[in-house]
């Protein structure tokens, strides 16, 4: 089970609708800046529809379905700073040395060391926007609520392609068919 502060409070709900109601897609960094919660807390208090929490014990299986995305953009904020990677989504396995989960690159593209053994949160977010534009992706927890990092559809807003949007479905089909996180 998620440490409780992870989950949103009815009073946190409203007010993560409040904020978000009548605006465009926006980054759940900000939305929890502007409110003063955690990332995962803003992504529990979203509609259902909108976002399901599942255990990080289920990353791998995450990661293989993002693996079959033809293109993905690696969202990584720190501070005001924004570190946007596109390509596809890098090739996975657990290293047989260490706790990391090694991503192999393929071609340009997502690639790095990840420590799923630290999250507690995977998120699917599917937050559509005007014109079938929106925000598609994964987000990535660790204890504190933040995301460590985020997997989207790219296109900054705009509408996605066909086969894209298929892909990352795909994706979320197989989160929710996981329990949820959080109770709502």
């Amino acid at each position: 089970a998620p440490p409780a502060a992870a989950c949103a409070t009815p009073e946190q709900v409203a007010a993560v609708q409040g904020a978000m109601a009548g605006k465009p897609p926006m980054p759940l960094a900000a939305v929890a800046a502007q409110l003063g919660m955690s990332e995962a807390v803003v992504a529990s208090a979203l509609p259902p529809a909108q976002a399901h929490g599942i255990a990080p014990g289920h990353f791998a299986a995450v990661w293989k379905s993002l693996e079959r995305w033809d293109n993905a953009v690696a969202l990584v904020m720190r501070g005001p700073d924004v570190i946007e990677i596109e390509g596809p989504v890098g090739i996975g396995a657990p290293s047989t040395r260490s706790k990391f989960f090694n991503l192999e690159r393929r071609g340009g593209g997502i690639a790095g060391h990840l420590r799923p053994d630290l999250y507690t949160a995977l998120y699917a977010l599917d937050i559509p926007g005007k014109d079938g534009g929106g925000l598609f992706g994964v987000s990535f927890h660790d204890a504190s609520g933040a995301a460590v990092f985020s997997v989207f559809l790219p296109g900054e807003g705009a509408p996605p392609s066909t086969a894209a949007l298929r892909q990352f479905k795909e994706t979320v089909a197989l989160m929710r068919a996981l329990p949820g996180l959080c109770p709502r």
